[in-house]
């Protein structure tokens, strides 16, 4: 029997805020957390969250900092580092009217500063990459951090602002590849000229290319494209052009790429090679047409989610064993109607890393809470 724990603990609400990201210390007792008093609205200039972790014994949320640069959607990016200060843990926060990031020590509760929001970590190296998360408020405001910024003082496809690659241990910032830079990439392809930004970067499994997307405002809704770079800027491949939908991605390995996207006629989940265009259905009949998927440690299983389905409003938690091409169902969670949009609740599954666990956020309880799924015994068959 599958079982199913709420880790945290109402009437507060709390929520990681993203998928494929372990949340989990090296002790697997404290999970990061955000608690807030609200979840009914999309965060505005004033609105704060505490920064803290959750202790899977106790259930207790212990409280670090306040912020006010998160989301509903992604949270405040928060990861687990250690580059030399001991074990310490990071979330994005504003100094003034800048983009930093704080990393606390677990211990001794020391904050040091990095300049730029982190977005990824590097999994071989003291290094992550940053976006500006200040700017996509102005252009995919769900994934944004609330801010006071004029909007037209935004340039469409700026040189000086896109992906940026950090030093975690002496807190500096380099901008590694521009929005201007891809957008010249694109100059074959048909695309508008509103505002452009990367979203949703993430390091291949030995730290040697970075894929990540980029969109464009175009009416009412955004174009995207999919992109691959090396850490110093160098190499842009293009892997879907401008024209297709795609959603949702993870490396399984060094150079092979899981993506959620029509390119080859219809939406599904799709394996690639980087810069080889060689798409293959991956989970075909089995794994949904688009979800937030992950490639469990050892690289065995994926772990995926479905939206809402109607009339029902039932998203569905899933594993899939890719050798053998079996999915198991590890629940379905209700989802009240309002929250669609910017406040939706997606479960955004994580991996622990030592494989046997799943935490994801839901509201089916009638609060945003982070469940807990114990799998070890299905992974270990």
């Amino acid at each position: 029997m599958i079982s199913i724990t709420r880790l945290s603990s109402p009437p507060q609400h709390h929520f990681y805020g993203y998928y494929g990201i372990d949340a989990w210390d090296p002790s697997l007792r404290y999970h990061l957390s955000l608690e807030t008093d609200f979840h009914e609205h999309r965060p505005v200039v004033g609105d704060v969250a505490s920064v803290g972790l959750i202790d899977r014994e106790t259930h207790a949320f212990i409280p670090y900092a306040s912020i006010s640069a998160f989301n509903l959607q992604q949270g405040s990016m928060m990861h687990w580092i250690d580059v030399g200060f001991g074990n310490e843990f990071t979330f994005n926060d504003w100094e003034n009217d800048e983009l930093v990031s704080r990393a606390i020590n677990l211990q001794t509760k020391e904050t040091r500063t990095i300049h730029g929001a982190i977005a990824a970590l590097s999994p071989t190296r003291p290094v992550s990459l940053g976006l500006n998360f200040a700017r996509m408020a102005h252009c995919r405001a769900v994934v944004g951090y609330a801010n006071e910024m004029d909007p037209d003082s935004l340039q469409p496809q700026p040189t000086d602002d896109g992906l940026f690659l950090m030093d975690l241990r002496d807190g500096s910032s380099n901008l590694i590849l521009s929005i201007d830079d891809v957008v010249r990439a694109s100059r074959d392809m048909t695309i508008p000229d509103g505002l452009a930004w990367f979203n949703h970067v993430l390091f291949n499994t030995d730290g040697t290319r970075i894929l990540f997307f980029c969109r464009i405002r175009h009416g009412n809704g955004f174009l995207s494209s999919l992109w691959t770079v090396n850490p110093d800027g160098s190499n842009l491949v293009c892997q879907i052009p401008f024209g297709s939908k795609v959603s949702h991605f993870d490396w399984r390995d060094e150079s092979r790429i899981l993506i959620s996207s029509d390119v080859t006629g219809e939406m599904q989940f799709l394996e690639l090679t980087d810069g080889k265009g060689d798409f293959k259905p991956f989970g075909a009949g089995i794994l949904p047409p688009d979800g937030h998927a992950s490639f469990s440690p050892d690289r065995n299983w994926v772990v995926c989610d479905t939206y809402p389905k109607n009339p029902q409003r039932l998203a569905e938690l899933m594993l899939y064993n890719i050798r053998r091409e079996r999915k198991i169902e590890l629940g379905q969670f209700y989802s009240e109607e309002m929250f669609t949009g910017d406040i939706r609740c997606d479960l955004h599954p994580r991996w622990s890393s030592d494989g046997k666990m799943i935490t994801f956020d839901s509201v089916h309880e009638g609060s945003r809470q982070i469940y807990l799924v114990n799998v070890e015994a299905i992974v270990s068959e």
